[in-house]
């Protein structure tokens, strides 16, 4: 038994140059919306985004003057709602349209996954999941090809 038992990445924080830029640039590219501006406290000028189901997926504070922002992490995953890879090719026509930086389209085999940057740097990732986690059949998948992530192309919709 897990001590502790995470189901999903509930929410990620990031700090940010300006959180009003970023707001408009997630709001645009992923679809959030602000569900709260921080008022007061430490975070003070920091806001709240959601893709409309949790308080909040994603926190943008404020950076300290001078601070390397974009380098808190490698990228975070954000599992589409998606049925096919059609709505990975529809999400990918999606960056590219709004100009997003690319950095690489991966096959993990359970997953294809396009990674991107914000306007911060912070390296984003949508999938979409080809193998379901029922019954641990993604966890077994991956394991079984060695952690499998090779360049692939993906054509646009």
């Amino acid at each position: 038994m897990k001590p502790i038992n995470v189901k999903r990445i509930a929410h990620i924080v990031l700090y940010v140059k300006d959180p009003d830029a970023s707001a408009l640039w997630y709001n645009k590219v992923l679809g959030t919306e602000v569900s709260a501006r921080v008022q007061d406290g430490p975070y003070k000028g920091g806001i709240f985004l959601t893709f409309g189901d949790s308080d909040h997926d994603i926190a943008l504070f404020p950076a300290q003057e001078g601070a390397t922002t974009g380098r808190e992490f490698e990228h975070i995953g954000l599992q589409l709602v998606s049925r096919t890879m059609d709505d990975l090719r529809r999400a990918y026509g999606h960056l590219l349209a709004n100009e997003v930086r690319i950095a690489e389209i991966l096959d993990h085999g359970v997953s294809v996954g396009i990674y991107f940057y914000d306007p911060d740097g912070h390296m984003l990732e949508v999938f979409h999941q080809l193998t379901d986690h029922a019954d641990g059949k993604a966890i077994a998948q991956l394991h079984d090809n060695g952690g499998q992530a090779d360049p692939t192309q993906l054509d646009p919709l």
